[in-house]
């Protein structure tokens, strides 16, 4: 067994891997029922990385004292002479990336219990004035209970992986290009100055892949994608019919090009499909009594 402070792991329990770290599954040695993910960062790797490295962990502390059951944990940080060692919180469901490959396309009440957690954790995000900027189903690990199938309900996402997220004070603007092209906002990609608001462009394509299958704007390059934005000004998503009112003008108003039209903070968190019980049953409710009144009126 590999041992790091308090926690061990073995490199056959090997979880995920990145172009920076390998991440394994461990435990505390104290008490070994309790898993824990070790991500393992070789120094060599590293190099004009180092200082990635060093936000990620300021991140991962800064979020670690909220104690928010969306975003995840970091329980120890340490360091050898060729290693760097994050302890985490360990999810057991896999990520959403994975989910939604075995699912094809999720239902709207899914949808809902799934993004009011994203907009818990973005919440929290805001609260400490962090910008996530690779927001992607990959990043969202799902938690059980340890069930082989588990409902939508008994699923709790975590938010993880802050290798590209930045402290971001209000006013004040970003111009890296980083994160995933394909969830990139327009202004990352077109390498323009970008705000917070890029992480709603993020979770409107994520919101629009668990609905449909498949991105919203697709190009075969990073570099074609860039040249589609910078054709388009006026970008609409092709929502499919039977979407619910609530949920089509969430993705309309999460998916606009110009950051400066895109919704709010606020109004996201307070948006409709986020507060209400649950779209479809609503739906259901109202085409039941459709078939009440037609039945009367024979």
């Amino acid at each position: 067994m590999e041992v790091v402070g308090e926690y061990e792991y073995s490199k056959k329990d090997l979880i995920g891997h990145g172009a920076f770290a390998v991440v394994f599954r461990g435990k505390c040695r104290k008490v070994p029922n309790q898993p824990v993910a070790i991500k393992s960062i070789t120094k060599k790797n590293l190099s004009k990385s180092q200082n990635l490295l060093g936000k990620e962990i300021k991140i991962l502390k800064e979020l670690t004292e909220l104690h928010h059951e969306n975003v995840v944990a970091l329980f120890d940080c340490k360091e050898t002479t060729h290693h760097v060692y994050l302890v985490m919180e360990y999810c057991n469901g896999g990520d959403l990336a994975d989910y939604l490959h075995a699912k094809g396309t999720l239902s709207e009440d899914t949808i809902m219990l799934f993004l009011r957690q994203i907009a818990a954790s973005m919440k929290a995000l805001a609260s400490k004035g962090i910008v996530h900027r690779d927001l992607k189903p990959q990043n969202i690990l799902l938690c059980h209970e340890g069930k082989s199938n588990p409902s939508p309900s008994e699923i709790n996402l975590k938010i993880a992986d802050f290798g590209f997220a930045r402290f971001l004070q209000d006013g004040v603007m970003a111009a890296t290009l980083c994160g995933s092209p394909m969830y990139m906002a327009p202004e990352v990609i077109m390498s323009l100055q970008y705000g917070a608001k890029a992480d709603l462009w993020s979770i409107g394509t994520i919101v629009f892949q668990c609905l449909t299958g498949k991105a919203p704007f697709q190009a075969q390059t990073p570099q074609a994608l860039k040249q589609f934005y910078e054709k388009n000004n006026n970008l609409v998503p092709n929502i499919p019919p039977g979407t619910s009112p609530d949920l089509k003008d969430l993705l309309f108003k999460l998916l606009k090009r110009n950051a400066r039209d895109r919704i709010e903070f606020d109004d996201f968190f307070n948006h409709l499909f986020i507060r209400q019980q649950s779209p479809t049953k609503a739906s259901m409710y109202l085409c039941a009594l459709t078939r009440v009144k037609n039945i009367r009126e024979r």
